[in-house]
């Protein structure tokens, strides 16, 4: 056999080797994006072809029947149309409702941001067993289905709950309280929801706040309130905002704590796509209303995220 016969094979393993070798570099490189692969279609599919079909349904005529045995749909395909949201702009309805639906965003992050940080901050200065023993308190309401943890509030609240029957059996009352259907309520229901994310995230901070700090504030003759003041507030700042931002978002999509611990004239807009959608089965406008409140949302985190990346001004000297 002649040198050029049996230097061909060889010629060619190594242009085979090299291939591979590009191809397993090339794998490599682009690893990243194969394993996001998944999550990309998962959210192209579940998620981003979802809400790029709901928007175009806000734009849709609707056709004022029922869409229940009357041959008409809960919408008219193919129909462009502003009205939905010159509607929902210029109806005093809609326009309460998105105060409402506002402020109480605006109490329920209050309300929530300093009960998450009172019971933060005692987690904070607690004993390693009594800490373990309060986050198992707050963590306890997440194993709870959202239902039948606002159907326990009717239970003890109502007007022949739990409470109410104690007060009247002690004397203390001769009629019951009325503690359910207000806006106290709601809020409340709000807190119970929102207060495990909340307190997690201000404990996590609190923690990470260097012990240093505080022992040198001390050591220069601050007191305790002072410490807090000074030190320990202004350092856990950033996990305020961050509860503040959480709860309020929480509090501007609220549906159950309202539909079922609140009245008419407390629902949020949140109630309202579904009022549009199952019951008046105008789906066009439901999803206009879904719009705008992601509006809202999205306009509050930009304006959130704008606001943490303001830096912070230098003391003149």
């Amino acid at each position: 056999m002649s040198e050029a016969a049996t230097a061909l094979p060889v010629r060619n393993r190594a242009g085979l080797r090299r291939r591979l070798g590009d191809l397993v570099v090339s794998a490599a490189r682009y690893r990243r994006f194969l394993l996001l692969s998944p999550v990309a279609v998962f959210f192209l599919a579940f998620f981003l072809f979802p809400l790029v079909s709901l928007w175009r349904v806000s734009f849709a005529r609707n056709p004022g029947g029922t869409g229940y045995g009357e041959g008409t749909p809960f919408y008219i395909p193919g129909t462009w149309t502003l009205d939905n949201y010159v509607r929902f702009f210029t109806d005093g309805f809609f326009l309460q409702l998105s105060l409402f639906t506002l402020e109480l965003g605006v109490l329920t992050a209050i309300a929530t941001t300093l009960v998450s940080y009172a019971l933060a901050y005692q987690i904070y200065r607690a004993r390693p067993l009594v800490k373990s023993g309060l986050l198992m308190v707050v963590i306890l309401p997440k194993f709870t289905n959202v239902l039948v943890l606002m159907y326990g509030f009717l239970v003890v609240f109502g007007a022949n709950g739990l409470l109410n029957r104690l007060l009247m059996t002690l004397g203390i009352t001769r009629e019951p309280i009325q503690m359910v259907y207000n806006l106290f309520a709601v809020i409340l229901g709000e807190i119970v929801l929102i207060l495990p994310y909340c307190v997690l995230v201000i404990a996590a901070v609190l923690h990470a706040i260097d012990p240093s700090l505080q022992d040198a504030a001390r050591g220069l003759g601050a007191g305790p309130a002072r410490v807090f003041w000074e030190v320990t507030l202004p350092l856990s700042l950033p996990a305020v905002w961050v509860s503040v931002l959480l709860s309020f978002i929480w509090g501007v999509g609220a549906f159950v704590a309202p539909y079922l611990l609140g009245k008419p004239e407390l629902y949020t807009l949140a109630i309202e796509v579904d009022r549009q959608t199952n019951w008046r089965l105008n789906w066009a406008m439901g999803a206009a209303v879904a719009f705008v409140l992601m509006g809202i949302i999205l306009v509050l985190v930009l304006v959130f995220m704008r606001f943490q990346r303001e830096p912070v001004a230098e003391p003149s000297a």
